[in-house]
């Protein structure tokens, strides 16, 4: 799948890291054209809008900003800065009526955890797990997405919490203001995150209007196909409105990328106030306690900081940056054996910690428990794989799944 020139440059690192680990040999093989072919996606085309400053979003931002400061020549401005889903619309909650109407800023799923439904709505561990008792609802237990509006259990609890969540927002809304104000986000703006399905920008562009804060804010991402009404453009790297031919390739392995991007730290819950500015109030990283996770990511993120490094040292001119993404783009859809294995410790917490590959082998699965951790999932060809192990389609089965 890769250039001989792409090659080259592979086989010059590794030929000077004797005894490099599978990790740093995935972040130079895979990861690395991936992020070089991304920054210089990403380079061209804030030249060609002309933007003299870019602000990279925690947590996703974290490798591209890395990336983008190794080949930016004419010094545009960038600076990483502290947003997330869950710290905008913690701001915005408080301007929702009712129940149904909170309900709009979450994001579609066919399936959403009572856990995850608490975390949606600003609630920390701690608080979920006593909610989680005070009303007798397993934080595990599963509700359909398109019956969350109608579901009296859940109306009831959201109407006995509104007044600490609306409190909390409140407190939020006055600080996200100050923070905006703090880093100059105004005026044009470039933003740069992972993307998918455009809810961060809406996020922003909603508090913005709220706050009638004169800025007009433009994306870029890996991939991005809008399912909410934004007022700014958007560009993908692989895929956009324009054009769609990438995104089902992509989104099977949307965990993974997401992994391989991220900084080591938690995500932004919102803001506190010091002394003298705004700082982002950040959950527990999740791997905090899994110090062998930790090093394997950053492992394969020095091995892809080390191929964009060689690639900018060496002048590498790239004919078609997407093609520098193939590899990886890939592997995710068709894993081998042992590149399922090397992402068998990944998992995300968003509610309930939810595992890219299966945990334990196939014939201790009960088939409802199988499902649900499939669909949960960040990475389903990879969990098929990991439970199967069989050379089946398993992309195909995907695609059909999907529709």
């Amino acid at each position: 799948m890769k250039n001989n020139k792409v090659n080259e440059i592979a086989k010059e690192i590794l030929k000077n890291e004797v005894g490099a680990s599978d990790y740093y040999k995935f972040g130079v093989d895979y990861f690395g054209p991936f992020l070089y072919g991304y920054t210089k996606w990403l380079y061209d085309s804030l030249e060609k809008e002309k933007f003299k400053k870019v602000f990279f979003f925690s947590r996703d931002g974290y490798m591209m900003e890395k990336a983008f400061r190794l080949v930016n020549q004419s010094k545009i401005r960038c600076e990483y800065v502290y947003f997330s889903r869950k710290s905008i619309r913690q701001a915005l909650l408080s301007k929702c009526a009712d129940y149904a109407s909170s309900l709009k800023y979450l994001s579609w799923e066919r399936y959403i955890s009572f856990g995850k439904l608490l975390e949606y709505y600003g609630f920390s561990g701690m608080e979920r797990i006593k909610i989680a008792n005070d009303f007798g609802v397993k934080l595990e237990t599963d509700f359909a997405f398109t019956e969350l509006r109608t579901n009296e259990i859940l109306t009831k609890i959201y109407n006995r919490l509104k007044p600490q969540i609306d409190s909390n927002s409140k407190i939020q809304e006055k600080l996200l203001e100050k923070y905006l104000i703090q880093i100059g986000l105004s005026g044009q703006c470039a933003i740069v995150d992972i993307g998918w399905h455009g809810s961060m920008q809406y996020y922003l562009e909603q508090f913005l209007k709220l706050k009638n804060i004169e800025a007009s804010v433009t994306g870029y991402y890996v991939g991005i196909n809008p399912t909410v009404p934004l007022m700014g453009k958007t560009f993908g790297y692989l895929y956009d409105e324009n054009n769609q031919k990438l995104r089902k390739s992509v989104l099977c392995f949307f965990g993974g990328y997401e992994k391989l991007f991220q900084s080591f730290e938690g995500s932004t819950y919102g803001y506190t106030k010091n002394e003298s500015e705004i700082i982002p109030y950040l959950a527990p990283y999740e791997y905090n306690e899994n110090p062998r996770a930790v090093q394997y990511i950053k492992e394969w993120q020095k091995g892809a900081l080390d191929f964009v490094e060689e690639a900018e040292r060496k002048n590498y001119t790239l004919v078609d940056c997407e093609q520098m993404a193939m590899p990886l783009v890939h592997m995710g859809k068709s894993p081998s054996i042992k590149q399922v294995e090397l992402f068998e410790f990944l998992y995300n917490v968003d509610g309930t910690k939810e595992y890219f590959t299966c945990q334990k082998p196939l014939n201790k699965y009960k088939l409802k428990e199988f499902m649900h951790d499939l669909s949960n999932s960040p990475w389903k060809t990879g969990f098929m794989k990991s439970a199967f192990r069989l050379p089946l389609p398993y992309y195909l089965i995907y695609e059909i799944v999907r529709k």
